[in-house]
């Protein structure tokens, strides 16, 4: 039975039939009995040495008993928080001393081989003692960092050589010498016997010649990567968007059903090292400074420069009409009656020339840090003339300037990768808005927003964007946190639930269960590559999204802008936790917290925990946001200027959470705030990664607790999460660089939305109160919800809302002809 060490069973031999032989026997042991005696000396000594790494086991209680009598204190306190915490022991202790309260002698060095009880470092294919079941998460990000190192590498092979059978060194057992024959063992000793058997012909040589006699661990050894070797990523990204062409053809049915194949063999998620991470960052000089201490000491910044990136189609172009629909008839969505391809378009494609009204609002009051308008359309098909070969087009709006070096209008034959693209067309803005990041720019920022979004004050570029403090987010009230897949009676919710719920239970996967808010209805200000690494970080459900061509019909599909913006507020707290525990925690980076390195982050929980409340204590960057802004030399906000909160203040999960009840044996692990919980050996628990992804994953609110009382340590920034700028120069550059990447604002946006439904209600909702009584709102999103088919009516509410858009933006655009 496994785990459990029974003595190998040996037939009782009889000595009846083999007088002679015993007699033989004897004598010959008579003879070699200078060597025995010799032999049973070596493994007396050897016994003696065993002995010696054996320590007699104690219990905590009585190591603190003894403990206490050495040092005259308790070895653990508990505070008037009711946590534990540690007086400030001798500075000259060391790990390896364990005082004199052992009745056995000290262990053997550390550098004698198999002597330290720590764990080797796991192979590549096994399971770390320690970490969760491989049911419970998919794959751990250690980002990098190295495996516990518990002997060095001539230890592991010198134990290797002892165990391996065809080794021998000098003093095994009886049970660990070759079997002859069933009812009998023998040693040879003689070196005549010996070679005679070595050199005697045997089938088995041939099979041993040509297989070699390689140990398992050999054989195991996994080859090292070529230098020029590829790495093929599950989701493949463009390094250059596709020249458009007339003599485009889209893909056949089988190209897509090759894409859902290779969906179906992919992972739902992965774990992106931060090293990977911040490649594309680059640092100036003043962000440690301002990342550390929350002050501004570098030059006057430029202003940043934004791109507008439009989803857009126009519905009512009968060349689209007739391209979509046979896509229409094959949709899982269809049915007999066909009342869902009468209806489905009705409002998502009708145009009321919203676009040119939106772009009007760009120019006028964005335009100073525009840097240019990206318009993502479909591409039709022609109509077939007699021996002409059919022809692609690609939608334009007919009022827009051929030539215009700021405006680009892009297929999505131009921007999907190339998986994607195999099924294509697309009508499913989901589907378009998740190959966002492979549109191409000079900037890695930018404004996503629909047609029926419009500006309605002037902007700042900070009102989306600053180098300061990354992009500004809004979130409604709602909020989602699934627990379990998501079941069919979720697919049939209303609007865009679904999404909200399946994508809620991917982030819950990958970063741990919370309740994570829905954006707002209006513009998303992202960067594109955070928004690839978001979106391919989960393959199997980016690319499942792929060959959606309408909305639902998978029931399921990721919700942009839902994952991405969790995704940035998880990687950056994921970020601190990772300096905290892995680099600044683990101050030799042995992959191990040891008892010095545990004491040391007691005392750091034990100082935030006497500070005053972080609410009291900590200052609020987000109330100084502007001053910060103008001391760098950019504009403070002028319409999102109730700012909620920054990244500089500490991740957002931490904002009025009670931190009370946190306890370091729950959270971190158990016996973390013992001396004697490793005192004699490593304890898996206490590993660096294991701890990491507990209160970053496992643990979320652990993780929240943790890094709001080591925050509370200082008034302002992050640098009490930060690692040593001397001892640990690049692991703290490659931090910097990763907060840097995934800062936020949190903003109550200034926006107003409205779901437009009949003529009478866009009068009395939208034309009166913005042209009759100058109502101003920042943005605005005007949302389609008519449903009647009344031909008259319908004319009527596209009066009343031209009246509304040249009421707003009367002056045409430098765009339009």
């Amino acid at each position: 039975m496994l785990g459990h060490s029974y003595p190998p069973y040996r037939q009782r031999r009889s000595f009846q039939k083999h007088y002679y032989a015993l007699f033989a026997i004897l004598l010959f042991v008579v003879w070699q009995s200078g060597t025995l005696s010799r032999v049973r000396h070596v493994d007396s000594e050897l016994d003696s040495t065993d002995r010696q790494g054996i320590i007699l086991r104690t219990s905590p209680e009585q190591i603190d008993e003894q403990l206490s009598e050495q040092s005259g204190e308790s070895a653990h306190i508990v505070n008037s928080y009711g946590h534990h915490t540690h007086p400030r022991p001798n500075q000259q202790d060391q790990v390896e001393h364990h005082g004199d309260f052992y009745s056995s002698p000290s262990p053997l060095p550390r550098d004698t081989p198999l002597a330290n009880n720590a764990p080797l470092p796991p192979k590549d294919n096994a399971k770390a003692p320690g970490t969760p079941r491989e049911e419970d998460t998919d794959e751990h990000d250690t980002d990098g960092i190295e495996t516990i190192r518990g002997h060095n590498a001539d230890s592991v092979e010198h134990a290797a050589k002892l165990t391996h059978p065809d080794d021998d060194d000098g003093h095994l057992s009886d049970f660990e010498h070759p079997t002859f024959q069933a009812d009998s063992q023998e040693r040879l000793r003689q070196n005549g016997v010996v070679d005679e058997i070595l050199n005697a012909d045997h089938p088995s040589k041939d099979n041993r010649d040509k297989s070699g006699d390689a140990s398992d661990d050999e054989t195991d050894v996994e080859e090292p990567a070529q230098a020029n070797e590829d790495i093929q990523y599950p989701i493949q990204t463009l390094k250059a968007m596709t020249p458009w062409t007339e003599t485009y053809t889209f893909p056949s049915w089988d190209e897509c059903e090759s894409v859902k194949e290779k969906a179906d063999d992919l992972p739902d998620m992965l774990h992106v090292p931060f090293e990977q991470s911040v490649k594309d960052v680059m640092l100036e000089g003043w962000e440690d400074e301002w990342i550390a201490k929350a002050r501004y000491t570098g030059p006057k910044l430029r202003e940043p420069k934004i791109d507008f990136v439009y989803n857009w189609v126009n519905g009512s172009q009968q060349e689209l009409r007739n391209t979509m629909h046979p896509y229409e008839l094959n949709s899982s969505l269809n049915d007999p009656e066909g009342e869902w391809v009468a209806s489905h378009g009705t409002n998502r494609y009708r145009e009321w020339d919203e676009l040119r009204y939106s772009m009007r609002s760009v120019e006028k009051y964005a335009g100073s840090f525009t840097n240019r308008i990206q318009i993502l359309v479909n591409a039709f098909q022609n109509p077939s003339q007699d021996s002409h070969p059919v022809t692609m087009g690609k939608q334009r709006p007919l009022w827009l300037k051929e030539n215009l070096d700021k405006v680009q209008v892009l297929s999505q034959e131009e921007f999907f990768g190339p998986e994607e693209r195999k099924c294509l067309p697309t009508f499913d803005s989901l589907t378009i808005e998740n190959q966002l990041y492979n549109t191409k720019s000079e900037t890695d920022r930018m404004f996503a927003l629909s047609d029926d979004m419009i500006l309605g004050k002037p902007h700042s570029a900070s009102d989306l964007y600053s180098p300061l403090f990354g992009p500004t987010m809004g979130f409604k009230d709602n909020a989602y946190n699934t627990l379990k897949p998501p079941t069919e009676e979720d697919a049939q919710r209303f609007g865009e639930k679904p999404f909200l719920i399946y994508t809620s239970w991917l982030l819950n996967r990958r970063f741990g269960a919370r309740k994570r808010k829905g954006q707002v209805h209006f513009g998303h200000s992202l960067s594109r590559s955070i928004a690839k690494e978001a979106i391919t970080s989960f393959p199997r459900p980016a690319l499942r999204s792929a060959f959606q061509r309408f909305r639902g019909e998978t029931g399921f599909q990721i919700y942009s802008w839902y994952v991405m913006f969790h995704y940035t507020m998880e990687r950056h707290r994921e970020a601190l936790l990772w300096s905290y525990i892995m680099l600044r925690g683990d101050a030799d980076d042995d992959g191990y917290l040891s008892w010095n390195e545990r004491k040391k982050m007691l005392r750091e929980l034990a100082e935030g925990m006497g500070n005053e409340t972080p609410e009291q204590f900590r200052r609020r960057i987000y109330y100084r946001m502007g001053d910060h802004l103008e001391e760098a030399g950019l504009q403070p906000p002028k319409v999102n200027t109730d700012v909620l909160w920054t990244s500089l203040d500490g991740p957002i999960m931490i904002k009025d959470l009670d931190c009370d009840a946190f306890d370091t044996e729950d959270c971190l692990a158990p016996g973390f705030s013992l001396r004697s919980s490793d005192a004699t050996a490593r304890s898996p628990v206490f590993s660096s990664a294991a701890i990491f992804d507990r209160v970053a994953r496992e643990s979320p609110r652990c993780g929240d607790c943790l890094l709001k009382l080591i925050l509370n340590r200082r008034r302002s920034g992050l640098g009490t999460l930060l690692p040593h700028p001397v001892k640990k120069p690049e692991q703290r550059a490659t931090v910097i660089k990763a907060l840097m990447k995934y800062q936020y604002t949190i903003v109550n946006p200034d926006s107003a939305f409205y779901m437009v439904t009949d003529a009478e209600q866009a009068e009395h909702v939208l034309l009166k109160p913005y042209l009759k009584h100058n109502k101003k709102a920042g943005q605005i999103c005007l949302n389609d919800d008519v449903v009647t088919q009344d031909e008259q009516e319908l004319e009527q509410l596209k009066k009343v809302m031209s009246a509304l858009f040249e009421g707003l933006l009367p002056e045409r655009s430098s765009f339009e002809m």
